[in-house]
This record gives structure tokens, C-alpha cells and sequence, in this order.
């Protein structure tokens, strides 16, 4: 079973996902990690701002998840870099791989092959359910109003004692949703048979509740199929 979802920064998608993952006992694929880990990788390879020499870098990359922990570690050439990829400066450039359609491609096809060998897979990000798997048993898209979006990050990032400002964090916030609906690739969409769910005012188990359900009802059809 492939379970898919998307939604905007801040919404939710990474909690809820590894929540819903731990419940039903399978894998949990964070696919914007990967970004971050090729964003990192660029940046200590110091082409950041050259996209051809970041698309011909992205297929030597040893780019692997440790999926023995949970949440999964990432690792980059053997090393974790699960904390490392979520610095307010590896956030300000993941754009440039996430915007690079050799890098987006590739990165779509290893999230398939990772799928193909879990079998169950809760994979989340910008276009999981209308470009990685189209055809996803279950979709589920997470949205949430900006200024909560905002203050979860802010909450975030303070847990991690990251310095941060909520205003700032909100600018954003914003600036980004624009940037990523507007992509040329993997734009930020919520595909035709998706199940939206706001997530301004539900707590995270309620969030898990609602999509744990849903699963349960699609998995008691395909039963009597």
C-alpha cells in the first residue's frame, strides 16, 4: 500500500506522516529531506547557484536512508545527516535542487524504487500523490492557515534551539508557498482524488485519526474486491 501526502510547508505533512507510519507498522519516506540532503551536498561541492553541474552531480550522490530508526536517518555518503539538513541555511537554498528538473527527476525515481522495496510505504512532500505515485492507494493532502503554519516552524525550530523569528518565519512562509505552487516541476498541488484536511484546528492525533480511518475504510474495499 502507497500512501501519499502533500501540502505546504508547515501544515503538518512530517509529523502526521511518521505518526501514520508508526501506526500501521510500515516505512516513512520523508522526500523533502532528500532535497535538503542534495541541497547540503551542493553546497559543500560549492555549486549551489550552477544547476547543470548540480544535475550531473545528482546521479553520483550516495544518497541512502537508514530505515532501521524512526523517523529514518538520512545519510549522505555514509555520514547522518539527518540533523545537518535542517538549518535555516540548508532551508534558504533547497530550492535550488528542488527547482532543478534533472535533480527532481532523479530524485522522483529513487522515491519509487525506495517504494518499490518497502511495498508499504507513508510518503510525504510537494508531489507525492500527482507526480511520484499518481496512483497511490490512499491521498491525503494537509493544509493549514499561514500564521499556524508559521508558529509551528517557530515552535520547531525553538525545540531544536535554533534561533528563530515567528514574524520572519511567517515572510517566509508565504514567500515560499508562492515559490512552490508556481514551480516548473513537482509543483505544489492538491491532485483530483486527494483528501483534504486542514489542519489549523486538530491536534496531530487527531490529524493521524482522521487519514488512519480513511486507510481503514479503502483497505476493508480492496478486502471485499
Amino acid at each position: 500500500m502507497i500512501i501519499t501526502i502533500d501540502g505546504p510547508a508547515g501544515s503538518g505533512k512530517s509529523a502526521a506522516a511518521l505518526l501514520l507510519a508508526r501506526r500501521l507498522n510500515i516505512r516513512h519516506l520523508d522526500t523533502g529531506a532528500m532535497y535538503r540532503a542534495v541541497a547540503l551536498d551542493a553546497l559543500r561541492q560549492g555549486i549551489t547557484q550552477d544547476p547543470v553541474a548540480m544535475g550531473r552531480r545528482v546521479a553520483e550522490i550516495p544518497l541512502d536512508f537508514d530505515f532501521s530508526t524512526r523517523p529514518a536517518r538520512i545519510l549522505l555518503a555514509g555520514q547522518d545527516v539527518s540533523q545537518a539538513i535542517r538549518t535555516p541555511q540548508i532551508t534558504q537554498i533547497t530550492r535550488c535542487a528542488a527547482d532543478n528538473p534533472t535533480v527532481r527527476q532523479a530524485m522522483v525515481q529513487r522515491q519509487r524504487r525506495i517504494a518499490a522495496e518497502s511495498q508499504s510505504l507513508v510518503t510525504e512532500g510537494r508531489d507525492q500523490g500527482t507526480v511520484a505515485f499518481p496512483t497511490a492507494d490512499c491521498k491525503f493532502f494537509l493544509d493549514a492557515d499561514p500564521r499556524s503554519r508559521a508558529h509551528r516552524r517557530f515552535l520547531e525550530l525553538t525545540r531544536r534551539n535554533v534561533p528563530a523569528d515567528e514574524n520572519q518565519i511567517l515572510v517566509d512562509i508565504l514567500q515560499r508557498d508562492q515559490q512552490d505552487r508556481t514551480r516548473r516541476v513537482g509543483a505544489l498541488m492538491q491532485a483530483p482524488d486527494a483528501i483534504m484536511i486542514d489542519t489549523t484546528p486538530l491536534t496531530l492525533d487527531q490529524v493521524v485519526d482522521a487519514m488512519a480511518a480513511h486507510v481503514e475504510t479503502h483497505s476493508a474495499k480492496e478486502a471485499r474486491t
